[in-house]
């Protein structure tokens, strides 16, 4: 027996188990700083073992899962459980501890049914359903695939609930909940537009740069995927100064270089996680493979004021707390590198790299391919060229010359001589 997934989940499966004398043989994760759980091997590479439980509690990642292992998986329920011999249970389902599921129910694959969870007569549970602990589900309700019921929530009988909808813990369901969407409260009421449903599968990705970047970008899609809207595939890296099978962190391998890349035969997403201006300009001139996309990498916690006003190219990395405000226009494969502020009429071309924590002030131009540093600042009205390197921490009050450096506060030309 086999878990995919070792966090707290996988300790009360593992449990549940052990219960009905089964043994855990051992677990998978992608996190190599994981070597064991509960005194049980961790591994970081399946091969196709089985028969596997999926122990992760989200809905989103599970189904991400399932859908990559081709294998036997298995369902399990805990003794105390209490599961009426008419029910069906899909595959890879789970009933924990003092649940109940009663007459004429039917479980698709990979939910839970949580500790203490009640699901009464002819209840229809989709697939990757979570239902949380104390959750009660009266009879004949519907739960759509991907729906994530909150612990203590009660449904009344004969409602449904939407495909991927969250329900707030606590709270008491008395009309049906459209897809998407994200509800709570006593009466329960939709807080959302509905917009949060299954994610889009946005195909496969590869990260070109296997450095500090790579892996931050390589992080960034995993937070994309867990935030539910958007599913990449993601394959691994591209780098030309590391062997073909190189293990980068706990996010994948290298796959080849840019001969590899040109090379391949299928549709291909690629992210070029590269902090160098120039050399990301010279990268995008050399893949002459007509099967390469560049999408944009947003993070879930990127915020627009005003999305009417906003526009982006391609080939984009937005990292995590970026912010923007209005009529705000940003070009071609430019990276912001986290908790950067842009404010109103800012206009970035392409091949920028802004490093944490930039700040432009309103009605800045940012040219092409320049470096702006750590918590560095453009002030209000200034055109910044291109080939441009503003220092760390400096501050930039007048229009700067194209091709040279600018540091301190004050930023002034330096000079290397």
């Amino acid at each position: 027996m086999y878990l995919y997934g070792a966090s707290g989940h996988a300790r009360v499966i593992v449990d549940m188990l052990s219960a009905s004398g089964l043994k855990v043989d051992a677990m998978f994760d992608d996190d190599v700083s994981i070597k064991e759980l509960m005194s049980i091997p961790v591994r970081h590479h399946w091969q196709g073992e089985s028969p596997i439980i999926i122990s992760i509690g989200n809905n989103v990642t599970r189904k991400q899962i399932a859908e990559k292992l081709n294998c036997e998986f298995f369902t399990a329920i805990h003794p105390s459980a209490v599961v009426s011999p008419s029910a069906r249970l899909g595959d890879g389902s789970v009933v924990m501890q003092g649940a109940i599921v009663q007459s004429g129910t039917s479980i698709g694959r990979h939910c839970i049914i949580n500790t203490g969870a009640s699901v009464d007569h002819e209840c229809v549970i989709e697939d990757y359903v979570h239902v949380s602990p104390k959750a009660t589900l009266c009879g004949n309700v519907h739960v759509g695939e991907g729906a994530w019921i909150g612990a203590a929530a009660v449904v009344i009988p004969g409602v449904k609930i939407g495909k991927w909808c969250t329900i707030g813990a606590g709270s008491v369901v008395v009309s049906d909940i459209p897809d998407g969407a994200i509800a709570y409260g006593n009466p329960c009421r939709v807080r959302n537009d509905g917009k949060h449903c299954q994610p889009k599968k946005m195909g496969r990705i590869a990260i070109y740069g296997a450095g500090g970047l790579g892996r931050e970008v390589a992080g960034g899609i995993e937070r994309i995927n867990k935030a539910g809207t958007e599913l990449w595939d993601f394959v691994g890296f591209y780098d030309d100064g590391l062997p073909i099978g190189t293990q980068v962190s706990h996010y994948g391998s290298i796959l080849g270089g840019m001969d590899e890349l040109n090379a391949i035969q299928e549709p291909l997403a690629l992210a070029i996680a590269i902090g160098t201006p120039q050399i990301r300009i010279s990268l995008v001139g050399r893949i002459t493979n007509p099967l390469i996309t560049y999408p944009n990498l947003i993070a879930p916690s990127f915020r627009v004021l005003d999305p009417k006003t906003f526009k982006i190219g391609k080939g984009n990395i937005i990292q995590d707390n970026c912010s923007v405000t209005c009529d705000i226009v940003i070009g071609d494969f430019n990276v912001l590198n986290g908790s950067n502020a842009l404010g109103h009429d800012v206009t970035v071309g392409s091949h920028n790299v802004f490093m944490p924590g930039v700040r432009l002030s309103g009605e800045v131009i940012v040219g092409d391919c320049n470096l702006m540093g750590v918590d560095s600042v453009v002030l209000q009205k200034i055109s910044v060229g291109n080939n441009i390197t503003l220092g760390a921490g400096s501050v930039l009050m007048t229009k700067p010359k194209d091709n040279a450096t600018y540091i301190g506060v004050p930023a002034k030309k330096f000079n290397y001589e």
